[in-house]
């Protein structure tokens, strides 16, 4: 039986859903094991560095070389900006002194922003009630298991504000790229290298600029697996099919990875990492995920 164009591009999205699913649900888990290696800041750098370079040739080897514009780099440039160092240099910074797991908790409000920014700064649809109710119970549960983690001491304002600054420099970079995707005119494969070794650059320039060393002698077998890890999975994989789907679907669907990732993240970070994972935790990943549920059609009515 052959399959209609239609069912094929929905098994190819449920494909693509489930490789950013595992990809990005573990980058937490595996960010906080590369930190044992390299400082946060040269972590995010080195890895987008070498994933932009063989992303571009393997974009090369299998689409072709197109000539890149001037446009092409500003696009790429805005979106290694805010999408590759303030995202994920700043996060793993940010994991130097939060968990893995409230890291991903933080993430998982992306969604949630991205509808409060839709509608008061970008100009969509005022949300309806049910996308209210949402928002308020998922930033209510974020804020509320922050302000008690902060009261324990267990984590430092810097780590907060840190995780926090990628969260917002993400949403802002997902727009940017859902609206202005039509300027870039580069393969998948070369846009997301692109995008990456751009990103890299900025972000080791920035690690060595603040001091951050990366000392080769402390890298072992166990951190060249981590790194290829989040070089090949996390990266590689990762950014692809997101841009992809950001390209290709509604925002809602290309987000849906906040509904697994704290999920993955808490599990991980509770099991091997020792990470205390409480009932007040299960409790707000719980609220936050019923949230993301609540506002995931926005747009679509």
């Amino acid at each position: 039986m052959t399959l209609s164009k239609e069912k094929k591009k929905i098994f190819f999205v449920l494909f693509c859903l489930f490789l950013l699913y595992i990809a990005w649900g573990s980058s937490f888990f595996f960010t906080k094991l590369g930190l044992a290696y390299i400082p946060g800041v040269l972590l995010g750098g080195v890895r987008a560095a070498i994933s932009g370079i063989l992303l571009f040739i393997l974009g090369i080897m299998t689409q072709g070389y197109y000539k890149i514009s001037f446009s092409d780099i500003k696009y790429a440039a805005i979106l290694a900006l805010f999408q590759v160092f303030c995202s994920s240099a700043l996060l793993a910074k940010g994991q130097e002194t939060i968990t893995s797991g409230l890291a991903a908790l933080l993430c998982g409000t992306v969604p949630l922003l991205m509808v409060l920014g839709e509608w008061l700064l970008w100009g969509g649809k005022r949300p309806h009630l049910k996308h209210f109710i949402g928002l308020v119970i998922g930033l209510t549960a974020i804020a509320s298991i922050n302000i008690s983690t902060l009261f324990n001491g267990d984590i430092s304002l810097l780590g907060l504000f840190l995780t926090l600054a990628s969260v917002f420099s993400w949403v802002f970079a997902g727009h940017y790229a859902k609206t202005c995707c039509i300027s870039n005119r580069l393969y998948i494969f070369q846009s997301t290298g692109l995008i990456l070794f751009i990103g890299g650059l900025e972000s080791l320039a920035f690690g060595f600029a603040i001091g951050e060393r990366w000392d080769l002698s402390l890298f072992d077998f166990n951190g060249f697996l981590i790194l290829a890890f989040l070089v090949l999975l996390s990266s590689i994989i990762g950014y692809t099919t997101y841009l992809w789907l950001l390209y290709h679907v509604r925002p809602a669907v290309a987000y849906s990875y906040e509904y697994v990732n704290p999920v993955i993240a808490l599990v991980l970070g509770a099991i091997f990492l020792g990470e205390t994972l409480t009932l007040y935790h299960i409790f707000s990943c719980i609220a936050l995920l019923g949230s993301v549920f609540l506002v995931s059609n926005y747009g679509k009515e």
